[in-house]
């Protein structure tokens, strides 16, 4: 009698419980991402994400350094649960900002995009480029890399991007000195002499925009960039550079303190499924960081571009150093 009570009990609880849950409307999950990529790149992929797991994403959009700067702020009350955007660099420089995380397609991301204690992942890689207009600059005329941009024929004909505001343009700096190491200055004569013919703009979609609208013969940006003009009909073309050039993994990481942490893993996890790479691949035309994803349609396979490796750890312990040169470059 006693177990038939207690049973019956049990019932009348849950009963309520069930009526209690029934009876209002249960709260979505959210989550918060702070990225740098543009509309075009992060909207199909939150939408894709939030259609899969019923889990909403608010987006806040800035320039990498503007996020970090504002996640560094924001230490102990985090408002961001993952960080989307930026090279590899940065996200070593404010590490502290991050906590590891494993994604459940480890083993088919390569060891060169992603940090090995897996503080951040390459969501995609990014070679740097000159981007050229075909209405401005004849096939023939085209510089074949760095070096050439320090020719005068250039002055005033090619822009950049701030390396103190852009990530991608403090790659390109990056890379000149790697390239350039033994110019006399360290590869600093020819970061000058490049500057020297360069419009240096404030944001890092400036230059490709000039040059597709003709305004700059050259520019130098990422490979993505150049590619969506091109898919848009826009008289562009771009080069890889002879002297080889940086792919620099533009990064995507779990913020410490994450106010919400399972929905945070979840979208990790989403970004390097086989769904999301392929759609990063196909529609926005980035080269995935999976192994099993195929390039999109335009971009030449790696081992048909001289890439070369940079030092993240150099580059991340010189970034004050190397700012501080070349805001003098600008100011002189």
């Amino acid at each position: 009698m006693r177990t038939g009570r207690r049973w019956t009990a049990l019932l009348v609880a849950l009963t309520l419980v069930l009526a209690g849950c029934g009876g209002g409307t249960r709260e979505q999950q959210r989550m918060t991402l702070y990225t740098s990529f543009g509309a075009d790149l992060y909207t199909p992929l939150v939408q894709a994400f939030e259609e899969q797991t019923g889990i909403k994403v608010d987006v806040v959009f800035g320039g990498t350094g503007e996020l970090l700067r504002r996640l560094e702020a924001e230490k102990g009350t985090a408002g961001a649960d993952v960080m989307l955007g930026g090279g590899a660099e940065s996200y070593e420089a404010y590490r502290e900002l991050f906590v590891p995380y494993t994604v459940k397609d480890d083993d088919l991301i390569p060891g060169a995009l992603k940090a090995p204690d897996r503080v951040w992942y390459g969501f995609n890689a990014l070679p740097m480029v000159i981007m050229y207009n075909r209405n401005l600059v004849p096939e023939d005329e085209l510089p074949r890399g760095w070096a050439d941009l320090a020719d005068p024929r250039w002055q005033g004909r090619l822009a950049m991007s701030d390396a103190t505001k852009s990530g991608t343009a403090f790659v390109q700096v990056v890379t000149m000195l790697t390239l350039f190491a033994d110019d006399g200055a360290e590869g600093w004569n020819t970061v000058s002499a490049v500057v020297k013919n360069a419009r240096v703009l404030g944001s890092s979609s400036l230059p490709p925009k000039g040059v597709d609208e003709g305004e700059y013969a050259l520019a130098l940006t990422h490979e993505n960039m150049a590619w969506k003009y091109a898919q848009a009909g826009g008289p562009v073309g771009w080069i890889y550079p002879a002297e080889g050039t940086a792919t620099i993994p533009d990064s995507v990481a779990l913020v410490k303190g994450a106010p919400n942490p399972d929905a945070a893993r979840k979208f990790m996890d989403f970004l390097f499924s086989r769904e999301a790479q392929e759609m990063a691949s196909r529609q926005l035309g980035l080269r995935a960081s999976r192994t099993d994803v195929p390039l999109p349609e335009g971009l030449s396979p790696a081992d048909e571009i001289r890439l070369i490796e940079l030092d993240i750890a150099w580059a991340t312990a010189q970034r004050e150093a190397i700012l501080g040169r070349w805001k003098d470059l600008l100011t002189q």
